[in-house]
């Protein structure tokens, strides 16, 4: 009995150390979690059987918190005049998943308590070199949010679109930043989660912001994006993979862009493939008349249902939620 204790003690932590999301080159890189026995949580597994809820999957750029956007009419965009509207959309449509961008402070705080009920919350700072959040960090991040009543957290981390992923990037003398000239530093969530509507199924989730300015950082985030999804699911063919993932964001540009080729190549695209009205519908809407589609969702694995795409354009009580729209993907398990 006591042999048996000693090694429960040894075991335990590498168990728990096991369940990750490291990427390829982070330093001591640890395996992600297999829900399905055998060694890899790739192609060769066999998905989870049983019914589920359809899922919904959302991305939304929540435009930074600041006093002096406003809207057509001249009356306040203000993050404080727009919070409750926000909220209206999440108790109305209550997304399963959601990747947030432009956070800041006073947002971070607000979501992770008006939304605590029902949502875990988790964001990084871009300009955090300790992946802070930026409650304390400051500056601006990408976040997540999940449901709790659906969602059992595994693991959670982040990387800089970079070419070191794993350094914070640092200031160019021109004022952009690391190897690529972005004109801010960006990074990628990565956060796992347990479905346990069904069976407990893994779902990898990569929320983002790509540069605004730089085509050379947008094409190396596309290709670093699609090399790291690899690393993490462990899996060589993502369209095929025997696990759930999706990458979504604010990529600032159009889908058809040859910057995002690697994406249009190696995962399936939820705008052009799900039944839906707004195939066409400009995601971006820049309290006004604006009307470009750069806000996405891809996903890959082989379990992936498409049931319905849809650009919320809802008045939840003010003219617009943000500058962009929430951008809505439903699916189920196949």
């Amino acid at each position: 009995m006591l042999v048996r204790k000693l090694l429960l003690l040894v075991l335990l932590p590498a168990v728990l150390v096991s369940q990750s999301c490291g990427p390829e080159d982070v330093v001591n890189p640890v395996t992600p979690p297999n829900p399905h026995g055998g060694t890899d949580p790739g192609e060769e597994q066999t998905p989870s059987t049983g019914t589920a809820d359809p899922m919904v999957i959302c991305t939304f750029n929540i435009r930074y918190a600041n006093t002096s956007d406003t809207y057509p009419d001249g009356t306040s965009a203000a993050w404080k005049d727009r919070s409750a509207s926000v909220k209206k959309f999440f108790d109305t449509v209550k997304p399963d998943l959601v990747g947030l961008q432009e956070i800041r402070k006073e947002q971070a705080q607000w979501f992770s308590s008006q939304l605590s009920s029902e949502y875990g919350y988790y964001d990084v700072g871009r300009d955090s070199n300790s992946g802070s959040s930026v409650t304390s960090a400051g500056g601006e991040g990408v976040g997540v949010l999940y449901r709790k009543d659906r969602f059992e957290l595994v693991s959670k981390d982040f990387f800089w679109l970079d070419q070191s992923t794993r350094s914070l990037p640092e200031k160019n003398s021109d004022g952009t930043y690391g190897a690529w000239n972005s004109a801010c530093r960006r990074i990628t969530l990565c956060v796992v989660l347990k479905d346990k509507k069904h069976g407990n199924a893994l779902i990898y989730f990569f929320p983002t912001h790509y540069d605004h300015k730089s085509t050379t950082a947008r094409k190396n985030s596309a290709d670093l994006m699609v090399t790291q999804m690899k690393s993490i699911t462990k899996a060589t063919d993502l369209k095929n993979a025997g696990v759930v993932m999706f990458h979504v964001g604010d990529l600032n540009t159009q889908s058809d862009n040859a910057q995002l080729q690697s994406l249009n190549d190696n995962l399936y695209y939820a705008r052009l493939n799900a039944p839906g009205t707004d195939k066409y519908t400009g995601t971006f809407n820049g309290f006004g008349d604006s009307n470009s589609i750069i806000d996405h969702i891809y996903y890959g694995g082989k379990a992936v249902k498409l049931v319905k795409y849809w650009v919320d354009r809802t008045n939840y009580g003010v003219p617009f939620l943000s500058d962009h729209y929430p951008v809505l993907l439903q699916w189920e398990y196949q």
